[in-house]
């Protein structure tokens, strides 16, 4: 029997840290995570992303661009090792606030049984994760540093993860919890910023919608862009089946989403055009 996903979850590093304080977890946001996740009654994965740890490191010692073509490659494994150790803090953090919360959550690693090739994935280990779902657990994932093929090493970002599982598992939603409410026209700090209910993808996978994107200069997981990238890939993997929704961590309305399945709520529902 196939095994029913409900959702994938991702928690935005955005939301879950303080993102531009170095290695600094936003605890009442995980909290309140945990509180909402404990009201699910259906089979999820958690996948959360890094904020604030992993980042700065892996920006400094050029860890997403690997070593093969750096001067020091045991500078890049030096950096390799030091982002791990910061993205595991904070993976162990969310993990414990969940079990506090009565939740059977177990942290799942990448590093070893995925790997990539220019970045791309092209070793995965969706296996393990469809076994700890089948026995009962909450499989949480982050992102993380892995070998790559052709630049000895690389970030694999929890939005690749995302997008891998929802090709192979076939969940019924991914939700991106934030730090906003949605995906804006532009920046949601710049006036005249309007939240965009929906974003309709055309057949051939292109947005119908002009958005302009930005990132802090120590995201090297490509902020944004990568996630409405993400978003466009599962919705037209899937044929419109997995819609893709963005909402605000700490609101009702991700409770709604998360915990019911409503449709109505204030976020961005990414999906495809009925027309198409």
């Amino acid at each position: 029997m196939e095994l029913e996903v409900d959702s994938i979850i991702k928690l935005g590093g955005s939301a879950v840290t303080f993102k531009e304080q170095f290695e600094t977890p936003n605890l009442d946001a995980i909290k309140q995570a945990a509180v909402m996740v404990s009201k699910i009654k259906k089979k999820i994965i958690i996948v959360h992303g890094a904020g604030s740890f992993g980042h700065f490191q892996a920006n400094k010692y050029c860890v997403a661009q690997g070593w093969s073509g750096h001067t020091n490659c045991d500078f890049v494994r030096n950096g390799f090792a030091l982002t791990r150790i910061s993205v595991l803090k904070l993976n162990h953090i969310i993990v414990e606030e969940l079990v506090k919360h009565g939740l059977p959550a177990v942290s799942y690693s990448c590093i070893g049984s995925w790997e990539t090739a220019n970045r791309k994935i092209v070793k995965s280990d969706v296996d393990s994760i469809s076994s700890l779902l089948k026995a009962g657990f909450i499989p949480v994932v982050n992102g993380d540093c892995v070998l790559d093929q052709t630049l000895g090493c690389t970030i694999l970002s929890g939005d690749s993860i995302i997008k891998e599982l929802a090709e192979n598992l076939k969940p019924n939603r991914v939700i991106f919890l934030t730090n906003v409410a949605g995906i804006f026209n532009k920046s949601p700090e710049e006036d005249g910023a309007v939240l965009l209910p929906k974003v309709i993808l055309s057949k051939n996978g292109e947005l119908q919608t002009n958005i302009k994107t930005s990132k802090l200069t120590h995201d090297v997981t490509g902020g944004v862009a990568k996630k409405l990238e993400t978003a466009q890939a599962i919705v037209l993997n899937s044929m419109g089946r997995t819609p893709v929704i963005i909402c605000k961590l700490d609101s009702k309305d991700a409770e709604k989403v998360c915990c019911y399945g409503n449709d109505e709520f204030t976020g961005t529902l990414i999906c495809l055009s009925q027309a198409s």
